[in-house]
């Protein structure tokens, strides 16, 4: 017979001499390396605590096994260290708060709060179950906004004792689980803006990086800039210098508390951190300079590989080669560098080297004119889900990379004619070849967010799932690699411009055959057959996200798992077979063998039952229960030992496996990356054919001399036509034309005419073009702008004493001081907000400015006809435009919407209003005060 001595030494054996558990949160991984420590962890101070029971029935689990000085200590202890932040603490089955955050937080989470005693007192005390831990952080970082140090249990070598430390914070910039993240069709940045102290003329360093993805940017801008940089960057988070008042006001400015949840988080960081060189190197190191071709971005359309730069990124250190970076920039870079690996204790993805956005390559549009035009969020705000936008039209990709790609580019048009043409070019080819379209467009519905996997991998947050999606998207790069091929070796294949440019176009603007860009595509992709095997052959289908869990490799993945396997099914066979030899022999038909933590092995029987097993001197009762007894027996003991040192031997070579394909797949990181840009780049321009083959829209022809003719003829909103087309309405298409003649088209027109709708179709057409779309028209002709400007619309911003008309003002100042002679400018109503005249006499000037000074394109619509006559006759390169209304004599009228030349005299406001059902005494009084002026 086995005493307890004996038993009690056996389970010891049966546990695998190096078992540590780097965390037992539901999203990280077990490592089980024998003398190595926790590898890649920064370690801090730790508190030993007893094994924690591990109920579940409620939310607390420090149960009377548990240290309750330890547990307060310990949170003592990381709420000094991580004052910021919300502090979860896992005990057992569940995360705790204590003190005033469990208060704060369950009202937050809706849970329940208590006194929780301990000892001399009580304390605050909520919490919630382990496996629900996403979803709570969903709640605390992506909707509050808060930073959350998650403080997990470790089970120490050879004992049952457990000690506690952080391992990693979450901050909305530095969410990498899927789960909790709105969305992961836009790229989650946090962005750090730092000063430069020795520049005189307000400019600041911006970097800017996705650590879900890797992206990471670098760029400049000015105290008057930033704002357009804040709109198109669309970060979550910002790190700024805690004493620099100068930017945290322009933060203050751009974002206003009357945005509330909408605005980005903002981390206020020491001086010291934007100094430290320890993440970015700026001496010239051959081995880790980056490629002077950075920029360009090979896998998608502009330019020759920045070959292996990922690769030199040192995951532990980060040395970064920045001699392409400004001083500003640098300061920028470290200080996010720093910043990130603090939230990472640590760690870091294998980042991207840092690439410079320039600026001069790209549209700038201001956070009025992202908002007026509607790109990626509707006017009214809110997100695109309350009301349609540009981006929503556009977006049927069917990856995540795709949909970030296109978000990207509609905030950040190109200006480089040459890149422009490379992806008309992609666009074309799948107009004009549907089933190619079609079928690429079914393979990419199987690639799941390759780029997220990846550095979910390298922060040691990713599982077998993330393996599974990288090879199931190298098995679509294999097939998506042999369609393009197979049909570009066709005879079918075009060579030449095809009928739809012919339509289109008097010449083709290059000589490069439309197939020459598919070719570089299909050459950038890599399939990395032996990986994709290698995953499949290992991983089951059905395996669970976290690698922890038994038995997601299959049997046969190696002859080891299969061996184990084998003894495994052996050994529940034996007890199988010991059950039922047990029932039989004492007729005890409840008799079953089990276990739990807190236990150990027992025989488990019904209360009627344990009679028959009490008076034999084998089996000794443990614990008595309502229904249930439970006995101990030296067999069960042996056998379950045995089963569980198996168990825990097949964990060990699955987890083995695990981080031999995690790494495999960290090495080839590079190359995954560039499969995934260059099926995003797919992904767009599929999309772009689509709506293009659907809504009959046309390639246009670029320019890039200003002086070239600036045409489009039958244009139409592209937003607005899809809206009408689902009620069964069509849409007026409009004519516009810019030329040395006519440089400003001067509006008018009747409220609800149209104007508005005519001024930003002109603006997204332009903008449609330069990120590479066929654009909503019968026949376009277009000079590439380097900026568009707009003043659309009338809101105030009270939180900063600003009234409607000193925000329209603010606006207008902005586009006079930047706009040059290449940009777009399209105004509405510039005036309106104050006394006739003064409003009048300011239009005017503005117009004067635009027309003489600056020498724009522009588009300028109003309500002041007394300034027309004027306008017309001093002007010389001004048209003016009306938009046409038809009357009937008897008071009846219809809005055509058709925009004509000519002058409107009136406004027509009183129809208007008779829409809008003002009572009819009202209307008749205004109409005899108007015949009164």
């Amino acid at each position: 017979m086995l005493g307890r001595a004996f038993r009690g030494a056996l389970r010891r054996w049966a546990r695998p001499p190096a078992l540590v558990r780097r965390s037992t949160g539901p999203h990280l991984r077990i490592d089980w390396a024998p003398g190595t420590g926790h590898v890649g962890v920064r370690r801090h101070a730790t508190t030993a605590v007893a094994d924690p029971d591990n109920s579940s029935s409620v939310a607390t689990s420090s149960g009377p096994n548990v240290s309750a000085s330890s547990v307060l200590s310990t949170v003592r202890e990381y709420r000094q260290k991580y004052p910021e932040c919300t502090l979860l603490v896992r005990v057992g089955d569940f995360y705790e708060l204590y003190y005033e955050q469990a208060d704060d937080v369950g009202s937050l989470l809706g849970l329940q709060v208590v006194d929780k005693k301990f000892k001399g007192g009580t304390v605050r005390f909520t919490g919630f179950p382990a496996h629900t831990l996403l979803r709570h952080l969903h709640a605390l970082v992506a909707r509050h906004q808060r930073s959350v140090a998650i403080c997990e249990q470790f089970q120490e070598p050879m004992r049952r004792a457990f000690t506690r430390r952080v391992t990693r914070v979450v901050t909305p910039g530095t969410l990498i689980d899927d789960e909790c993240l709105a969305t992961t069709r836009v790229h989650n940045y946090i962005l750090c803006i730092a000063s430069v102290p020795a520049a005189g003329d307000g400019e600041l360093g911006l970097a800017w990086l996705d650590l879900a993805t890797g992206d990471f940017m670098a760029g400049s801008s000015t105290v008057d800039a930033l704002s357009a940089d804040l709109a198109r960057i669309r970060p979550q988070e910002i790190v700024v210098d805690r004493d620099d008042a100068q930017v945290l006001g322009l933060l203050e400015a751009a974002y206003p508390p009357s945005l509330g949840a909408a605005r980005p988080a903002v981390a206020k960081i020491g001086a010291e951190q934007f100094a430290s060189g320890r993440y970015l190197a700026t001496d010239a190191d051959p081995a880790a300079e980056l490629d002077p071709a950075a920029d360009a971005d090979p896998a998608t359309e502009s330019g020759p590989a920045a070959a292996d730069a990922a690769s030199r990124v040192d995951t532990e250190h980060l040395v970064l080669a920045a001699s392409e970076l400004s001083a500003g920039e640098q300061r920028a870079a470290r200080a996010l560098l720093g910043y990130v690996q603090g939230t990472q204790l640590g760690l870091l993805p294998p980042l991207q080297p840092p690439r410079r956005y320039a600026q001069a390559g790209h549209m700038r549009m201001g956070a009025a004119t992202i908002q007026a035009l509607e790109l990626v969020r509707p006017i009214t705000g809110g997100d695109a889900r309350s009301a349609p936008t540009l981006l929503t039209e556009l977006d049927s990709t069917r990856t995540s990379a795709g949909a970030r790609l296109l978000a990207e580019r509609l905030t950040a048009p190109s200006t480089s004619l040459d890149i422009i043409e490379q992806r008309l070019d992609l666009v074309e080819f799948f107009c004009t070849q549907p089933r190619v379209r079609s079928r690429i467009h079914e393979q990419l519905e199987s690639v799941g967010d390759v780029e997220r996997a990846v550095n979910k991998l390298s922060l040691n947050c990713g599982g077998p799932h993330d393996l599974l999606a990288i090879a199931g998207a190298l098995r679509q790069v294999a097939k998506i690699k042999r369609t393009l091929r197979d049909h570009l070796k066709s005879s079918e294949a075009p060579r030449l411009r095809t009928a739809a440019r012919k339509r289109t176009l008097a010449e083709a603007p290059s000589d490069r055959p439309v197939s020459e860009v598919v070719h570089d595509k299909a050459r950038a992709l890599q399939a990395l057959a032996p990986l994709a095997r290698a995953i499949s052959a290992a991983i089951r289908d059905d395996a669970e996200r976290d690698p922890r869990a038994f038995g997601f490799l299959k049997r046969d993945c190696c002859a080891a798992v299969t061996r184990l396997h084998a003894d495994l099914a052996h050994k529940e066979r034996e007890r199988a077979q010991l059950q039922e030899r047990w029932q039989l022999a004492h007729a005890c038909a409840s008799l079953r063998l089990d276990s739990i933590p807190a236990l150990g092995h027992f025989v488990e029987v019904s209360k009627r039952d344990a009679a028959r097993l009490d008076g034999l001197g084998e089996f000794r009762m443990i614990q008595s229960l309502k229904s249930k007894v439970r006995f101990e027996h030296a067999e069960w003991t042996y056998l379950l030992s045995e089963i569980e040192l198996l168990r825990s031997r097949i964990q060990t070579e699955e987890l083995r496996v695990f981080e031999e394909l995690r790494d495999r797949v960290l090495a080839a990181s590079t190359v995954i990356r560039t499969n995934s840009r260059v099926l995003a780049a797919l992904d767009v321009a599929i999309a772009s054919a689509a709506m293009a083959a659907a809504r009959q829209y046309t390639r246009p022809r670029l320019s890039a001399a200003p002086t070239q003719p600036h045409c489009i003829e039958n244009g139409r909103h592209p937003v607005v036509e899809a809206q009408l087309l689902a009620a069964n309405r069509q849409y007026v298409a409009n004519d516009c034309a810019f030329d040395a003649q006519s440089r400003v088209l001067l509006l008018t027109g009747p409220n609800m005419g149209g104007k508005s709708t005519y001024l930003r179709q002109i603006a997204l057409t332009s903008v449609l073009a330069q990120i590479g779309c066929f654009v909503p028209a019968d026949r376009a002709h277009l000079h590439i702008v380097d900026a568009i400007y707009s003043r659309i619309g009338a809101h105030d911003n009270l939180a900063l004493d600003q009234s409607t008309f000193m925000v329209e003002m603010r606006e207008t100042a902005e586009i006079l001081r930047h706009a040059t002679g290449r940009s777009l400018v399209i105004l509405d109503e510039i005036g309106r907000g104050t006394a006739t005249a003064d409003g009048a006499a300011i239009a005017f000037a503005t117009l004067k400015y635009l027309h003489d000074c600056i020498g724009c394109k522009a588009v300028f619509a109003t309500h002041y006809h007394e300034l027309v006559p004027q306008a017309v006759g001093e002007l010389g390169a001004l048209r003016p435009l009306q938009t046409a209304i038809f009357e009937d004599g008897q008071g009846g009228f219809s809005f055509l919407h058709r925009v004509k030349p000519g002058i409107c005299s009136q406004s027509h406001a009183l129809y208007v209003a008779q829409i809008a059902g003002i009572p009819k005494q009202v209307l008749a009084l205004a109409r005899a005060f108007k015949l009164q002026k």
